[in-house]
């Protein structure tokens, strides 16, 4: 019997530890992104830029195997079919949409810009855009970018909650499916 087909009310432990490297990753991003501004223009402010692209990166590697993972080899957890369900579903297929969304924005935006990485190197800039022209791209993907990660956290958000209604209203055992520490 493979984890696919087995009854049980627990995932598995990479698919816990797959989440909740996402839902850090997916903070850290989010906070690095509202302080990259703080930095004065220079170095330091180059080096915060391509700490939060290199952490963008490895996100989207994450949240291609997690899904690869999800769908070939990880625990799923049957629930009954009605309205919370559907749901739920569509809750998880709106955050990997949102994520995956915002991380290729990302990535255009950085070829867009032509940003240097950490000294190291420089992403080719993409197109032989006028610098205003370039300018104008950039903070149009930013705008965009910017929205979809906003809409991240409020949608991770409204699920973390409904996690919370499951288990301390509803008296459902929801949540403790995702603790590492919690067994079925």
């Amino acid at each position: 019997m493979s984890p696919l087909d087995e009854q049980v009310d627990h995932y598995d432990r990479r698919t816990i530890a797959l989440h909740w490297i996402s839902a850090v990753l997916i903070i850290c991003l989010w906070v690095g992104a509202h302080i990259i501004d703080w930095f004065p223009k220079g170095p330091l402010r180059v080096d915060a830029r391509a700490t939060h692209i290199s952490m963008g990166l490895i996100l989207l590697v994450l949240i291609l195997y997690r899904l690869s993972w999800r769908f070939s080899s990880g625990v799923r957890i049957s629930n009954p079919p009605g309205v919370a369900w559907t749901l739920a579903k569509l809750m998880h297929y709106s955050l990997y949409g949102l994520i995956l969304a915002t991380l290729l924005l990302g990535i255009a935006n950085a070829c867009v810009r032509g940003d240097n990485m950490f000294g190291l190197f420089k992403i080719p800039a993409f197109g032989d855009y006028e610098k205003p022209t370039r300018h104008a791209l950039s903070e149009q993907i930013v705008g965009w970018h910017r929205l979809l990660a906003n809409a991240i956290l409020v949608l991770a958000g409204a699920h973390a909650l409904s996690a919370f209604v499951h288990h301390f209203a509803l008296r459902e055992r929801v949540l403790g499916r995702m603790l590492p520490f919690v067994k079925g």
